[in-house]
């Protein structure tokens, strides 16, 4: 059977598979390309990333004041607080005599033991 086929038919029949593979390759291609210009938008829109410590504040005499050191994801740290860069947190712990927390154990991150 296979001989009864030309090779002139043979020929086309794999330019037609050839055809639709290449069709195949550029959708392909064309949805990943979609898929990275999306991406590159998403982070251009997202918000930037949340530091990695917080401190804490107290009010003592009207005057808020730093009270500790915290981890971004320790839950004991309260609701009066406000993010820190690395090394402001490393600043705080030990330049400015801040207390870390004993829980989430901010200095233990922070290299400072």
């Amino acid at each position: 059977m296979y001989e009864d086929v030309s090779r002139l038919d043979r020929l086309r029949s794999v330019r037609e598979w050839l055809a639709w593979q290449l069709r195949r390759t550029d959708d392909t291609i064309a949805e990943l390309e979609r898929q990275d210009v999306a991406a590159a938008r998403t982070a251009r829109t997202l918000p930037p990333p949340t530091p990695g410590w917080k401190l804490t504040m107290r009010r003592a005499g009207g005057k808020p004041t730093p009270d500790s050191v915290h981890t971004s994801g320790c839950g004991m740290a309260g609701q009066n607080t406000r993010p820190l860069a690395r090394e402001q947190a490393l600043r705080a712990i030990t330049e400015d005599g801040v207390p870390a927390c004993p829980y989430c154990r901010p200095d233990t991150d922070l290299g400072v033991l």
